[in-house]
């Protein structure tokens, strides 16, 4: 998809927008996706490092890092929300779909991953694809980087 999209947390002091392409949507079922969203996966899609601004707020994140892990997520100081994070080599940010104030025009997800760690109480209903870890084949608590 391509267009200009805008994001922001849960109290608005981080807000960003998107210039450009991104990915459709995808879930991940990894038990610390579920940590991190408090629901049972976590929404994201995927833009190009340079296809992101921050309009206001990236001062008032931090990056939690899992000890011993490569596992990260960004989020609000305020309010606690999620918010984009880049890859490692910063090619890439990975978007929380559940802060975007516009309609990115996908419906449903493409693709559901770490279907093999989702929660005991998780039925998956809809005919995205499964896979029981990620395309890579990385293991339950580890983060594409």
């Amino acid at each position: 998809m391509s267009t200009t999209i805008k994001g922001s947390c849960l109290c608005g002091a981080v807000s960003f927008a998107i210039d450009g392409k991104y990915s459709p949507v995808g879930q991940c079922h990894c038990s610390k996706c579920r940590k991190v969203s408090g629901s049972d996966g976590n929404a994201v899609f995927i833009t190009a490092y340079g296809a992101l601004r921050w309009l206001s707020g990236e001062e008032n994140t931090k990056i939690f890092i899992v000890p011993e892990s490569t596992w990260k997520s960004r989020f609000c100081v305020t309010c606690g929300s999620p918010v984009p994070f880049p890859n490692d080599d910063k090619k890439i940010y990975f978007v929380p779909a559940g802060l975007l104030d516009d309609d990115p025009g996908f419906r449903g997800y493409a693709q559901h991953i770490f279907v093999g760690s989702k929660a005991p109480w998780v039925v998956i209903t809809d005919g995205a694809p499964q896979f029981e870890s990620d395309a890579r084949g990385e293991s339950d608590g580890q983060r594409l980087a």
